[in-house]
């Protein structure tokens, strides 16, 4: 917890000298009068010691809710279409093993799984990989000489790209024209090396960019015949060297045979990449696709973690020692406004769903001790995340239904919960003419197959889509979780504009302001105190010098008669 530490000190210095006539320290006499008038100074200065502690502690209560705040909404989810959330109850994890003991899965398959992806589990076997077209040219003593070949050659790799004309002149060496035919990689799909073989021995290598797609050239004339002298082709056309052929890759899918000319696939199952990296017949890999339960334990345990810093923080502001009282460290000791966050917090906690087995944190192992920790029991809470995912996450999240598969909740900001019956009528062309709530059509507006809860409305933040093409009265049910509950309950301490927290921190930075200016004018008004009694010293010092030395005139001038 943040702590507070001033201190005043009130101190006038003054000239300062002992009188032979009056035996009076003026500074010392003072310093004392300055000391009496700054006690309520020092009084006032205690006082804002206490407030400012209190401003700390409130920071800190602050910043735990807010913790927790942040902890809840993790576990929250939007009702809205699947492909477009983004929360821990969408994530996927995938997980791969293999029919032979000696074969890693790994280093035959690769996955990625988006959260669009459904669970299930999948059968893979890859038979042969893609490959990448490579051709071969004639061997040349050096790479550097010229060749002495003129001409175009045409030529491109896939339906990708475009077959494009590349010059080639007399003057340029073999290196020159693998350079010149890199210059338009890029629009013909065509990369182009030199293999040094040996020491005399060079070669020109055209390789394709993509996967199972054969390099072709343009049979017209000369092409073909620059072509042929380079050694690519023959005179007919055909290949003279095919160093590597353009295989497809060639894979099953719980049993179906499926041909791709890349070993990166992702349009066989939906949410899924599949990377092909070794060809493995007669090796199944069985691809498994869960709810990704770890994130969401990950999750659960932070919350958890957030109110138990909360509850350290109250159960230091609530040690109250009999016979003692409150204990140092309890600022807020007997505070209404921790009090009620608390109250709040452990209401939502509370919070139950409609469920025969998972309604509650006790019920997914999460139970509070002889402290009121929260403690988890991780058997229970990951055997309840692996047996019904969808259970735990209604408990804690937004949670939407309808009777009707015509009817859909595309959005809902958790402002509203419970259930209503919503009449959709439709015109003759299937086309949505309105949306009414007992007989009440000005709750909802209609655009295109979207119905929207009206603003200021009881059903603002509520977006239903109907796919449907006649009228129907359809049952829609919002439940809130534990998590948007908490979320709701937090906002109203947190809110940094008209939050109940930050309204208390402003008041008492306002009252230690004013207790401030009050330090500032009782310290001036010491002052100017100090000031005219030192003045009056002063002349009272002056005038018995004075006295003293007309007393010694008068004893110089008649006689001193002791």
């Amino acid at each position: 917890m943040s702590t507070v530490n001033s201190s005043t000190t009130s101190s006038y210095v003054s000239s300062s000298y002992v009188s032979g006539l009056t035996d009076l320290d003026t500074a010392e006499l003072v310093e004392d009068a300055y000391n009496t008038k700054m006690e309520v100074a020092d009084t006032i200065e205690a006082e804002v010691d206490d407030i400012e502690l209190q401003i700390a502690a409130f920071e800190d209560l602050q910043d735990l809710l807010e913790a927790l705040q942040d902890a809840a909404e993790a576990l929250t989810a939007s009702a809205e279409l699947d492909s477009l959330r983004d929360d821990v109850w969408v994530g996927k994890s995938a997980y791969l093993s293999s029919s032979d003991a000696n074969t890693t899965a790994s280093d035959v398959l690769g996955v990625l799984v988006d959260d669009e992806a459904a669970a299930g589990s999948y059968t893979i076997e890859i038979t042969q990989l893609a490959t990448a077209h490579k051709l071969g040219g004639d061997t040349y003593d050096d790479s550097a000489s010229a060749l002495g070949l003129a001409g175009t050659i045409n030529l491109v790799a896939g339906d990708d790209y475009t077959a494009t004309d590349i010059e080639i002149t007399d003057d340029m060496s073999l290196d020159e024209i693998a350079d010149a035919i890199n210059e338009q990689s890029s629009a013909t799909g065509v990369r182009a090396s030199v293999l040094q073989i040996s020491d005399d021995e060079y070669m020109l290598v055209l390789s394709a960019i993509d996967t199972g797609q054969e390099i072709t050239f343009d049979t017209d004339g000369a092409d073909t015949t620059l072509a042929a002298s380079l050694g690519l082709t023959n005179a007919d056309g055909s290949y003279a060297n095919e160093l590597v052929t353009a295989d497809q890759a060639i894979f099953s899918v719980d049993g179906v045979e499926v041909t791709r000319s890349s070993n990166s696939v992702d349009d066989v199952i939906d949410g899924v990449t599949l990377y092909l990296y070794a060809e493995e017949e007669g090796t199944e890999i069985t691809l498994e696709i869960e709810e990704d339960a770890s994130s969401v334990y990950d999750a659960i345990e932070a919350f958890v973690t957030a109110y138990n810093d909360l509850r350290s923080f109250v159960i230091t502001n609530q040690t109250y020692e009999a016979g003692e009282g409150a204990g140092e460290d309890a600022v807020l000791f007997g505070d209404s406004l921790l009090s009620s966050s608390v109250t709040s917090v452990y209401g939502a906690l509370s919070f139950s769903e409609d469920s025969s087995t998972y309604a509650t944190l006790s019920s997914i192992g999460i139970t509070f001790d002889e402290s009121n920790y929260l403690v988890i029991d991780s058997e229970t809470l990951e055997e309840a995340l692996v047996s019904d995912f969808d259970e735990i996450a209604d408990l804690f999240s937004l949670s939407t239904d309808t009777n009707s598969d015509e009817l859909l909740v595309s959005g809902a900001d958790g402002s509203y919960t419970g259930t209503f019956t919503i009449d959709i009528t439709t015109d003759a062309d299937g086309n949505i003419t309105s949306a009414s709530v007992g007989g009440d059509a000005s709750l909802f507006t209609v655009s295109g197959n979207q119905i929207i809860g009206v603003d200021g409305s009881e059903y603002e933040g509520v977006k239903l889509y109907f796919g449907g093409d006649s009228s129907d009265s359809i049952d829609v049910t919002i439940s809130s979780g534990l998590a948007y509950e908490m979320m709701n309950v937090l906002d109203t301490y947190t809110d940094s504009s008209d939050g109940l927290i930050s309204a208390r921190i402003e008041r008492l930075e306002e009252q230690t302001s004013n207790l401030e200016d009050e330090i500032d004018d009782v310290t001036a008004d010491a002052t100017a105190y100090a000031e005219k009694l030192t003045e009056r010293y002063s002349a009272l010092e002056a005038k018995m010098y004075q006295l003293q030395l007309l007393r010694e005139q008068l004893e110089a001038l008649w006689g001193n008669d002791e």
